[in-house]
């Protein structure tokens, strides 16, 4: 069977320890330090950690016991790293013919034509757009260079950090897979590596399969795979896709405990950082849920639907509380807490006529509560927290008096 193979030029464009290099970057004092990033477990270090056994996932206090006093531990700092992710895109942009983010740290272009526009080999052309990306973002990069997207994505890990892989368009190209793993296909889980264990050792014995038997055995997702890696393009990225839902969650690790209190802080503290999320992007939802996480990890959780999309704070934490009074047990220990927001959809003010207050006050409340979010969110809490906590108590009180 014959497949159009792709004429085009794709690069992936993939930061190196993204959220460590943009600390460092805020920060040049921790230039050649061990530096981790945590949120519970370690999100990402620089590659002097990595050689020291650090992964993302490791236990800070594990990452502790083996970096000792030479590591620099910061919280993360989604502020930061997203301001910097969108000057690499709007760098990108400019740069390249087309740019579509594939994560806050990653991101593929389409460059094809331009290197000979330049005058420059494909190499050069990254090289050049690397050195770039370091000058005036000032955040390292490992690109990679193929016709299509996967094989561009996979040859951007095999030189980190800071390296080059460029693939060419012809046919001993497949012969580089042969020292490939299987397990480096990109979204090949561990139940499809396990399902071709015993056939596929390398990318190049995945190419080897029978494209029918793969559609009949796998379904679409691993033939796109596989038409991909044979130079056709076929994985599309479709970031307008709205999210249908968003969640908080936090586990306590070594610290379980039954106190109300505190748990209770926790999923507050939850729902604020969501909270904050969908004002900011203007999102009202259809559903709220809260979940526990008990001592022997059994979940308990339990969700409200609302009768019509809603955006009111004062709304949604009336029934915060009312879920966690339903679910919380006393004397039972808890390891973990979140808070789930369900049936994302954009807020569109309804057009009202004169007679229609109550929509008047839902609008003018949803403009405050945006107000509120923002100014928590700039100055840590600090301005309005008097305000937030006299809410939640009188919500609390109220909750109270009708149950």
């Amino acid at each position: 069977m014959r497949f159009r193979t792709s004429k085009k030029v794709f690069i992936h464009v993939d930061c190196d320890s993204f959220f460590a290099s943009c600390e460092i970057l805020a920060n040049p004092k921790l230039q050649g330090k061990y530096v981790c990033v945590w949120w519970e477990i370690v999100v990402a270090a620089t590659y002097n950690a990595k050689n020291k056994w650090i992964r993302v996932g490791t236990p800070v206090w594990q990452a502790r016991d083996i970096l000792w006093k030479n590591a620099v531990f910061l919280w993360v700092n989604f502020e930061l790293y997203g301001e910097i992710s969108r000057k690499l895109l709007s760098y990108l942009r400019q740069h390249t013919l087309s740019v579509e983010k594939f994560s806050i740290d990653e991101a593929f272009c389409e460059i094809s034509g331009l290197p000979e526009l330049y005058k420059l080999s494909h190499y050069d052309y990254a090289q050049k757009l690397q050195k770039d990306i370091k000058k005036h973002i000032g955040i390292p990069v490992s690109i990679g260079l193929a016709n299509t997207r996967i094989k561009a994505k996979i040859f951007s890990d095999l030189n980190k950090p800071y390296g080059i892989y460029v693939g060419n368009h012809t046919e001993p190209e497949r012969s580089r897979f042969q020292n490939i793993d299987f397990g480096k296909i990109p979204f090949a889980g561990k139940k499809t590596q396990k399902r071709f264990q015993y056939r596929c050792d390398t990318i190049h014995d995945f190419l080897s399969l029978w494209f029918w038997q793969l559609r009949t055995e796998c379904g679409k997702n691993m033939t796109t795979l596989w038409l991909e890696l044979n130079g056709v393009n076929a994985f599309r990225i479709d970031n307008d896709k709205p999210a249908k839902s968003i969640s908080r969650s936090r586990s306590f690790n070594k610290k379980k405990t039954a106190n109300r209190d505190f748990l209770m802080t926790q999923i507050l503290a939850h729902f604020e950082t969501v909270y904050t999320w969908i004002t900011e992007k203007s999102v009202e939802i259809s559903e709220i849920g809260v979940m526990l996480r008990d001592d022997d990890f059994r979940t308990h959780r339990k969700s409200y639907s609302f009768p019509e999309h809603t955006n009111d704070r004062r709304k949604m934490l009336q029934h915060v509380y009312k879920l966690f009074d339903d679910i919380y047990t006393p004397h039972t220990l808890y390891r973990s807490t979140g808070v789930n927001f369900y049936g994302l959809r954009s807020y569109l003010p309804r057009q009202m006529n004169l007679f229609e207050k109550e929509f008047q006050k839902k609008d003018n409340s949803y403009e405050l509560s945006r107000a509120i979010s923002r100014l928590n969110h700039k100055y840590w809490k600090q301005k309005l927290t008097f305000w937030s906590e006299l809410l939640d108590q009188k919500i609390s009180e109220r909750v109270k008096i009708v149950g």
